[in-house]
């Protein structure tokens, strides 16, 4: 594992994370604007726990570091996270969420934060495939591709895109919003639905759903 020395871990317990500057579809939170510039890269938001292949995280000020087998690799406000070929990595976010990264991915970790609401987490997916558990409780957390988001609150998923953008959602257990510029539809346990540039989302189809996420057993365990 390639470690910048000069980042310390501040201790996990208060999870600091509660700036942001973009929301779903890219529309920024103006009164925090600021406050995410200043702060990118030094807020942790999670760790990278295991990793199979060319598992890379790329910092805000342009440091590249890499975690190789099982270990801990602090993440920040900022980070973007890719894997190459016949890679995969998994992660820790706060409150017990898990999320495998599979082989060919890219994406970046984000926050978004609401007087109302708190704290948002943002995986903003540009390729790839992701798999997220949250457990149990709510866990306010979205995934935004280039065609659709997300947004979870208990719930376990995998999403994937497509080279053109096209995202594909199947959910595993729980309910959540997908959503594309056209409207939101609710998706529910054991179905499947697309969502393509210029459309709505597609009604939610019946899946195999242990399929969907085989691909997880080599870095998480066998699927149940």
């Amino acid at each position: 594992m390639h470690v910048d020395m000069n980042r310390r871990w501040q201790g996990m317990k208060g999870w600091p994370g509660w700036v942001t500057v973009v929301g779903i579809f890219g529309v920024a939170v103006s009164n925090v604007w600021c406050a995410d510039l200043a702060q990118a890269g030094t807020v942790q938001v999670g760790l990278a726990t295991n990793a199979v292949g060319k598992f890379a995280v790329v910092r805000a000020d342009g440091i590249e570091e890499r975690l190789d087998g099982r270990g801990t690799l602090l993440l920040y406000e900022g980070d973007l996270i890719k894997t190459e070929a016949a890679s995969q990595g998994l992660i820790e976010l706060p409150g017990g969420i898990q999320v495998a990264v599979n082989e060919n991915t890219v994406f970046t970790i984000l926050s978004r934060w609401e007087q109302a609401k708190g704290i948002t987490r943002i995986l903003r997916l540009k390729s790839g495939e992701l798999w997220v558990k949250t457990g149990e409780g709510p866990k306010p957390l979205e995934v935004e591709t280039p065609v659709a988001t997300a947004a979870v609150r208990e719930t376990e998923f995998d999403i994937k895109v497509q080279s053109d953008g096209e995202t594909t959602l199947t959910v595993v257990q729980g309910i959540v919003e997908f959503g594309t510029a056209f409207g939101t539809c609710p998706i529910r346990t054991s179905t499947i639905s697309y969502g393509k540039r210029g459309k709505k989302c597609t009604k939610p189809a019946p899946t195999d759903v242990r399929q969907a996420i085989s691909w997880t057993s080599a870095i998480v365990g066998p699927v149940k």
